[in-house]
């Protein structure tokens, strides 16, 4: 991996939610492994600055966003607040957050993190000045604002339109009103054309959303505007979640240590310079600008939102407190899973560190799996991957303020067994070679990932392992003709803060 081409190409839009906010200074540790192309900021139902000139009814009849209602009533309602169409702007976000991010926290840490990048044998970090560059404001006047072409939108049309052959990754932390006002400007020059069939099939082909759950965003411009218009547009999903509000109470079993006081604060915030100060626990004595009392996490440690049937839950000072949007990008880092290939392409016969893509279609019932077909994270069904990347952040973390000769870098897997096919009964020889750049000790464990095989006979896939980076895997006897079993080599370094790795081969039964 050696330059952009190579890489998943991503465009983020965000409406600067404080989880987003956190979100951005995580990614922010993962840029030089994805070609983030822009960040976009745009409104949502939560969040939008106004234009000095209209209220919300008069721009978007169609709202949902809860209005005054979401931090004045104890009980909040589910359903949107009919006063909200006089709001003249709604809990703005400070306008130029990601640019200050950029020229000042990242770019005090960007000397470190090249540095270790190279220690890494990874691909240089983009320059605060890149970074910048790639900053652009979307429609942030209102909620479902799809009223004019921006600076946000032209950017998300462009890349849409151009020859870049790679798959277009775009991110919804906000609304969706800034990527809908782009495909309605595609609209418009090309649907009363001859090529308008074959510029939709190009839009379809090419792009990809992430963090837009059940065909509705953070808004309904997608419903009232983006969807009769792309109606077959692909939206993806990954079973497991990560960074939620009530991770540290409500987490997945096996990791809530990494997700509780003191673990965040000692590995992530403390002693890892200007730009992980910034990442945000509950009651770490950070105030939210323009944020009313009920969702100044940082001060109260409380998180109420006044939703019917649920009290407010208490957090210790410390615990992590949310990314709401990390789960969007999560699955495109290459650690060694092939759900995602390195430029971005899909394969969904194998799985992301959260989890086998599917697609999202309410109206499609051959669409794929579902929540409830892969599962939650549970005792009976934990992700297996997500400890490792929670101490990957962890090691990141402490790139962005140390040397590469204090800090820890990831192992190295090469020269891993080709894909293969094989009768039942047959043994399959698997291996790889692993090293590690700090020279530790790694320990190399195969496995195989159980939602993304086919088999459904009387073996137990999920007990099985071999240890080393060479071992055989039996294919079941009673396995069928065109099963097919991914097994995953995890190379995991030893480590005060350790890094893991992953490679994997198929087996199919002929």
């Amino acid at each position: 991996m050696t330059s952009s081409e190579t890489k998943p190409r991503v465009i983020v839009t965000t409406d600067l939610e404080v989880d987003d906010m956190n979100s951005l200074i995580h990614l922010a540790l993962y840029l030089n492994l994805l070609d983030v192309e822009a960040v976009v900021t745009t409104a949502s139902q939560y969040h939008f600055l106004g234009d000095g000139a209209h209220t919300l009814g008069e721009v978007t009849p169609h709202w949902r966003t809860k209005g005054v209602r979401s931090y004045t009533w104890k009980v909040v309602p589910h359903e949107p607040d009919p006063e909200a169409g006089a709001l003249t702007s709604y809990r703005p976000f400070p306008r130029t957050w990601v640019q200050d991010l950029w020229t000042h926290e990242y770019a005090e840490a960007w000397t470190h993190l090249n540095a270790n990048a190279a220690a890494a044998g990874e691909p240089a970090f983009p320059t605060p000045g890149e970074m910048l560059a790639r900053t652009f404001e979307g429609n942030v006047a209102f909620e479902g604002d799809v009223r004019a072409d921006t600076p946000g939108s032209d950017v998300i049309k462009q890349a849409v339109l151009d020859n870049d052959p790679r798959p277009l990754w775009l991110l919804s932390w906000g609304g969706m009103n800034t990527i809908v006002r782009a495909l309605m400007a595609i609209a418009d020059t090309w649907q009363d054309t001859p090529e308008w069939g074959a510029v939709r099939a190009r839009v379809y082909a090419k792009v990809r959303v992430m963090g837009v759950m059940n065909g509705v965003g953070q808004d309904n411009s997608w419903l009232d505007h983006g969807a009769p218009l792309f109606p077959d547009l692909v939206f993806l999903r990954a079973p497991f979640a990560y960074g939620g509000y009530v991770d540290a109470v409500a987490g997945q079993p096996d990791t809530l240590d990494l997700f509780r006081a003191p673990w965040p604060e000692e590995r992530l915030t403390r002693g890892n310079g200007p730009l992980m100060a910034r990442y945000m626990l509950y009651g770490d004595g950070k105030v939210y600008e323009n944020e009313p009392e009920r969702f100044q996490f940082g001060k109260t440690a409380t998180l109420d939102w006044g939703l019917d049937g649920m009290e407010p839950i208490q957090f210790t000072p410390g615990d992590f407190m949310a990314e709401g949007d990390s789960m969007t990008y999560i699955p495109l880092i290459p650690f060694g899973l092939r759900g995602v290939g390195a430029d971005g392409t899909t394969d969904p016969g194998f799985g992301t560190v959260l989890g086998p893509l599917f697609r999202d279609r309410i109206d499609d019932a051959d669409a794929g799996p579902s929540f409830a077909d892969l599962g939650r994270a549970s005792d009976e069904n934990p992700n297996p991957y997500l400890r490792a990347y929670q101490e990957d952040f962890a090691v990141r973390a402490s790139w962005c303020a140390h040397e590469p000769a204090a800090c820890n870098h990831p192992p190295r897997i090469e020269h891993v067994t080709a894909d293969a096919s094989a009768r039942p009964g047959e043994e399959v020889a698997l291996s790889a070679w692993v090293s590690d750049p700090d020279g530790d000790l790694i320990t190399c464990v195969w496995f195989a990932d159980v939602p993304t095989c086919s088999y459904e006979g009387a073996v137990d896939l999920a007990a099985w392992r071999g240890k080393g980076a060479s071992v055989v895997f039996a294919v079941p006897a009673d396995a069928r003709p065109g099963d097919r079993f991914t097994l995953t080599l995890r190379a995991q370094d030893v480590a005060e803060r350790p890094c893991t790795r992953y490679a994997q081969a198929a087996v199919t039964v002929a």
